[in-house]
């Protein structure tokens, strides 16, 4: 019996090991998802701005060649001045070089802002660009060093598996299939130790009559109320 509980220590350390190298390269690869997430997201951004450029470049191009027009418009209509020759007509044309000039003006405003527009749209892009270039240096600096990790934890790991197939050959099949459920219910604590009355697996008091009969180790032994299986350690 002494034999079988000291085989179950082993096998709980070595599944808690392996549970422990398991989590750090679970870690190592949520840590390389992340920097493909934020690639991800900051591109989205990139290409949401590309868009956006492309259609302010073709309103700016349009109100270009609007202004154009309506500077050659103010062209034409003062080349028709001298040769005015009444006073209404006169009057008319200026009022219509007026009102050209105006609308030349409202062009070359709109253009403006549309330039001033562009340009703070051209920073953002310019920013998205050097944000996703960092996130692409460091994921490939960070890939390199994780990819390291990740073979020095697989050494390891196959080593501790190799070690708990051996250890978890010599159980009986029962006792086995036992004690990896409760693992798994129990967040890694199948076996825990029983100490001045008490299941330290969920501090209950155990019936006195067993935890006497935990020190004779005549046979193993479940908690009545975590179902843990439990040992105890001799007095010195």
């Amino acid at each position: 019996m002494h034999e079988k509980m000291n085989l179950l220590k082993e096998l709980q350390e070595l599944d808690q090991e392996i549970s422990s190298i398991e989590a750090a390269q679970q870690g190592y690869r949520d840590e390389l998802e992340t920097f493909k997430t934020e690639a991800a997201r900051v591109q989205e951004m990139l290409d949401e701005l590309n868009g956006e450029l492309v259609f302010l470049q073709q309103d700016e191009a349009q109100l270009q060649q609007n202004l154009l027009k309506e500077r050659d418009n103010i062209v034409r209509v003062e080349g028709r001045l001298p040769e005015i020759q009444t006073q209404k007509e006169y009057v008319a044309v200026l009022k219509e070089i007026d009102m050209a000039k105006k609308a030349n003006n409202e062009l070359e405003e709109q253009l403006q802002a549309k330039q001033q527009e562009i340009s703070v749209l051209e920073q953002d892009q310019l920013e998205k660009e050097e944000e996703l270039e960092n996130i692409g240096g460091k994921a490939n600096e960070r890939s390199a060093e994780l990819s390291e990790l990740m073979g020095e934890t697989d050494n390891a790991l196959q080593k501790r598996r190799d070690a708990r197939d051996s250890v978890a050959a010599e159980l009986p099949p029962a006792l086995l299939r036992k004690y990896q459920t409760l693992f798994k219910r129990r967040g890694g604590l199948a076996l825990v130790l029983a100490r001045n009355g008490a299941c330290l697996g969920c501090n209950m008091k155990l019936p006195p009559q067993q935890f006497n009969s935990l020190l004779r180790v005549t046979e193993i032994q479940s908690c009545p109320h975590c179902n843990r299986l439990l040992y105890v350690e001799k007095q010195s």
